[in-house]
């Protein structure tokens, strides 16, 4: 009895850790750019793209099929851009992994 809670316990555990992995999405979506910065427009919402240069050869408004991955840190090429003042909301920092 006891080693068949802790072999649960343990399996618990390890979906637990799968679950909270980054989430990955391979979607259509919308390239938005304004002064702000460049974003993925999807299911109404915007996310700020942290690496520009996946998606610099697509104009605003084009729509593409992506991969992504949500971050909390950007560390690309849009960590350091310069831009406006002017407020955009989003849902926060993706990560281009690929795109169709």
């Amino acid at each position: 009895m006891r080693n068949s809670t802790f072999i649960f316990a343990i399996l618990f555990l390890f979906s637990t850790i799968l679950s909270s992995c980054k989430k990955e999405s391979n979607q259509q979506v919308k390239v938005v750019r304004d002064c702000t910065g460049t974003y993925l427009h999807w299911e109404g919402k915007d996310y700020k793209v942290c690496n520009l240069e996946k998606v610099s050869p697509f104009p605003d408004g084009t729509t593409i099929t992506a991969t992504f991955t949500k971050t909390n840190n950007c560390n690309g090429s849009a960590k350091n851009a310069i831009v406006c003042f002017m407020l955009h909301d989003n849902e926060g920092w993706i990560e281009v992994n690929n795109i169709k």
